[in-house]
């Protein structure tokens, strides 16, 4: 991999889930979260279970909150380790796309968007931390003496020292949990980023082409490249959609059903508890909410952004459309021969770019408005129902 290539954060977290092309200890890493996973999942599970039918129903949707998102992070591991190769020819692609781009201005480009995916990557990761603080602080503050993560435990995990030992480690477990999904977010907009700014560079070429740069180049040559690159955009955007379409599926309804749970916590707060205990619910359960609301929104937004890069009916604020760029130059002064390569690129650019929920519907902001309206509604048959 290239050095800037990919910004350090998302490079961090690649390596930390094992997901880093040629990482020698990428086994190892992935047998520790496997391992973690399960145990975590399998007694936040028991817990559910057990207390389905005894626990206030403000209670059950706090817990359940939290399993759902775990559950979620681990399909995404599995789904990333299983397209590792995948994943890995993408990164590869990123790097190639460095060296292949010779001038300054195009590689400025690129770095400057390492830099505000690094930017992104930074700010998510402190996000998720500090909800993650607030969740435990609003733990320790409590009234009476409560877990920081709900599980049924073999042993009495009330009784100190262990209540001590037991919530420093759930503690780290779930900060480590929260920022691996904040950098798996800053994954996706650095992919989206790489591909928008390929895009913006290609409408770049096809906005400065003319005939006297024809004439000064091989014209065969300056075509071919530019059909060779608007393939390498193709290919690069059907393998991300062939890994992330079924983890924006899973995204998807874990999200609604998370904002669903957690946003019925904050509206019968105050019916079912007293000020103080309400007060800790609602500092716990807000910022979850937040976060929740902000990755749903980052998944449609990355498929809205891929979607505006190759539509001839739209435009970005960073660039023209591929399709747009290509029916604006100057094809119509070159040969008819030479100018039918504009034909096909701008029919090839009709079929939209973007990343797809498990190959049933587009992701857009169009379906992060659908979440918040079936959250919405979900949020007031459960209000009915208690």
């Amino acid at each position: 991999m290239r050095e800037n290539s990919i910004c350090s954060p998302v490079e961090f977290g690649l390596r930390l889930i094992g997901l880093w092309p040629n990482y020698a200890y990428a086994m190892i890493h992935r047998i520790f979260w496997t391992i973690t996973m399960i145990f975590v999942l399998f007694f936040e599970c028991v817990y559910v279970v057990k207390h389905i039918k005894t626990d206030e129903l403000p209670d059950l949707m706090d817990s359940l909150t939290i399993t759902l998102s775990n559950g979620l992070l681990f399909c995404k591991l599995i789904i990333l380790w299983l397209n590792d190769r995948i994943l890995e020819g993408i990164l590869m692609t990123i790097a190639e796309d460095y060296d292949n781009n010779e001038k300054d201005n195009d590689r400025e480009r690129m770095y400057n968007k390492v830099i505000l995916s690094q930017r992104f990557a930074s700010c998510t990761i402190l996000l998720y931390s500090t909800t993650v603080i607030l969740f435990s602080v609003s733990v320790i503050f409590a009234p009476e003496r409560v877990p920081v993560l709900k599980m049924e435990l073999p042993f009495d995990a009330m009784k100190s020292p262990i209540y001590e030992l037991v919530s420093i480690l759930q503690f780290l477990q779930e900060l480590l949990f929260a920022s691996t999904s904040g950098l798996l977010n800053g994954l996706i907009v650095t992919l989206m980023l790489h591909l928008g700014g390929q895009a913006e560079i290609m409408c770049q070429k096809l906005t400065n082409i003319s005939p006297k740069i024809m004439k000064e180049k091989s014209c065969k040559d300056t075509l071919k490249s530019l059909i060779d690159s608007h393939e390498r955009i193709i290919n690069f955007s059907l393998n991300v959609e062939s890994v992330f379409t079924y983890i924006a599926l899973l995204q998807f309804l874990s999200n609604t059903l998370a904002i669903c749970f957690s946003g019925f916590v904050i509206i019968t707060v105050n019916m079912s508890f007293d000020s103080d205990q309400g007060l800790v619910i609602l500092a716990k359960t807000l910022p979850y909410y937040t976060v929740v609301n902000l990755e749903a929104f980052v998944l449609c937004f990355a498929g809205e952004y891929l979607t505006s890069k190759n539509d001839r009916s739209s435009t970005f604020s960073q660039g023209k459309a591929i399709g747009e760029a290509a029916y604006t130059s100057t094809w119509y002064e070159l040969k008819p021969n030479e100018s039918r390569y504009f034909l096909l690129l701008i029919l090839r650019s009709q079929k939209r770019l973007t990343i797809t929920v498990g190959k049933f519907m587009d992701l857009s902001l169009e379906g992060f408005a659908s979440i918040l309206k079936a959250s919405a509604s979900y949020v007031s048959v459960l209000y009915a129902m208690y």
